[in-house]
């Protein structure tokens, strides 16, 4: 999403006027999801807060550090988080926490700052950057900038504008504003974002189609947001009612400056937990030991108050993950050429070559693809599913499990290991051709090549999941009842 920190004065060149080093404004507010498909309804909340700190400040540039954080409200996914990670179910499970760096320029635009090398990081004018990454469509995004709006052009700030969407296949946002709103006794301009699917307002049999909408309240006292209220729907073919839908709301709760020890010292915590993910995927579990053990020294030194603390915990709650082996992230983003991004549904899926597997050679039927990490918490269930899968269907579907983060080799040992028989695949290169950021994923590809449901994660609930997506495009060829599944540990593989 091309943005900024908005500046309703149309004579203001430079980000807003009220914010300045070490200023943190905190947002809190909620995020729900909701699905309601057939076999397949369920609710899932958080508590989301976001803390927008400001590092530097000058005439043309604002450099800001983002945290997102998001905390489930209820249990009705721990199970399946549980089944995902090997651990016991927690009544009370972590926060997700996200760390980014932010650059709003005077023209309104934002984009990602990368900082080379490790702190204290100093950003200049040739920090390298990268776009925002785009909002998901399916679920909701473990990251939050709805508060950089564009700004209203200053030719015609009353009509309609629009920005270009940062995902290439997405038509552009139509910005527009509406007036003023006054919210806690302080005047806002509301503005208003609609982007949305080519067939919503026509919808088509076996077409999905997508909504966005999006309203941002904006201080005229100094051209920063005090709201935002996002919803994402989306229904299947010509129903008219949504079959899934996402809704983000917050607010400004507070604003405070930082200085002296106080700004540094939080500067310091976002800067070591941004830093220990930088290059997790590349680290080997004797790397991932070294690094935890210096976050463990920083733990010790930062202060149990600090609002910041929290990335340091998922910081080093995913060092662990990777360290066993369980969950592989990719390096955030660098800069040059964008990483490809996760297909989204209804997209045309990107042909691939992993060994003897090419995907535009299985046009004409549904294909299902599972890539995995060999020798990890995940990899017995996410074989088992797929072999599951494929005897089901038998020649009607193509399934094809591929490795990444990882050896063929060791892939096929462990599918010799269980007794399977499905074909292991190299998929070496179909990391980056795919933008896979975790494993195992799934991911269901229809007759025309198109992508019909994806997966992260595998859980008890994974292969019920899947097999009603199949059974929605293929005629399954062996009776439901499958019960020889391998397991290992607790998690034994749900019926596909």
């Amino acid at each position: 999403m091309s943005a900024g920190f908005l500046a309703l004065t149309l004579a203001l060149a430079s980000p807003p006027a009220g914010l300045q080093k070490g200023d943190e404004l905190t947002f809190v507010g909620t995020v729900a999801e909701a699905v309601e498909r057939p076999n397949n309804r369920f609710r899932r909340n958080h508590d989301l807060e976001v803390r927008v700190l400001v590092l530097e400040r000058t005439e043309t540039k604002a450099d800001v550090a983002v945290c997102t954080k998001l905390k489930r409200t209820e249990d009705a996914v721990s199970a399946v988080a549980s089944a995902v990670t090997g651990s016991a179910a927690d009544k009370s499970p972590p926060p997700a926490v996200r760390l980014d760096f932010v650059r709003v320029q005077a023209d309104g635009s934002v984009h990602l700052l990368m900082p080379p090398g490790l702190p204290p990081f100093r950003f200049t004018a040739s920090t390298p950057t990268v776009a925002l990454p785009p909002l998901p469509l399916e679920t909701f995004a473990p990251f939050e900038f709805g508060m950089f709006p564009p700004r209203p052009p200053r030719s015609a700030p009353e009509q309609p504008w629009t920005v270009a969407a940062s995902a290439p296949n997405r038509p552009a946002e139509t910005w527009q504003a509406k007036g003023y709103e006054f919210l806690t006794g302080e005047r806002c301009q509301l503005l208003v974002m609609n982007q949305q699917s080519l067939d919503w307002d026509q919808p088509r049999g076996g077409q999905p189609a997508w909504h966005r909408a999006e309203a941002v309240w904006v201080s005229t006292l100094d051209g920063t947001t005090r709201k935002v209220h996002r919803v994402i729907r989306q229904r299947e073919g010509r129903s008219a009612g949504p079959s899934a839908w996402v809704e983000v709301k917050y607010e400004l709760k507070d604003r405070a400056g930082l200085n002296g020890q106080m700004y540094d010292r939080a500067r310091q915590v976002i800067e070591a937990a941004y830093t220990a993910l930088a290059d997790a995927a590349t680290l080997t579990p004797r790397d991932c030991e070294l690094r935890l053990a210096k976050l463990d020294v920083q733990l010790t030194q930062c202060d149990p108050a600090s609002p910041y603390r929290e990335s340091l915990l998922a910081a080093r709650r995913v060092l662990e993950a990777v360290r066993r082996g369980e969950v592989v992230p990719v390096a955030p983003a660098t800069a040059g050429p964008l990483r490809a991004q996760w297909p989204e549904k209804g997209q045309l899926a990107p042909d691939f070559r992993a060994g003897a597997f090419r995907l535009a050679e299985h046009r004409g039927k549904p294909v299902v693809l599972v890539f995995f990490k060999p020798d990890c918490e995940t990899t017995d269930l996410s074989l088992a599913i797929a072999e599951a899968i494929e005897k089901r269907y038998a020649g009607k579907v193509a399934v094809a499990a591929v490795v990444v983060f990882g050896d063929v080799g060791a892939g096929i040992k462990d599918r010799d290991r269980l007794r399977l028989t499905i074909p292991i695949h190299d998929g070496a290169a179909v990391a980056a051709t795919y933008g896979i950021e975790t494993v195992p994923r799934f991911a269901v590809i229809d007759s025309a090549g198109k992508v019909h449901w994806t997966f992260t994660g595998v859980g008890d609930e994974t292969g019920f999941l899947l097999r009603e997506q199949v059974d929605s495009l293929a005629t399954p060829l062996i009776p439901p009842v499958v019960t020889d599944y391998p397991s290992r540990g607790p998690n034994k593989p749900p019926e596909p």
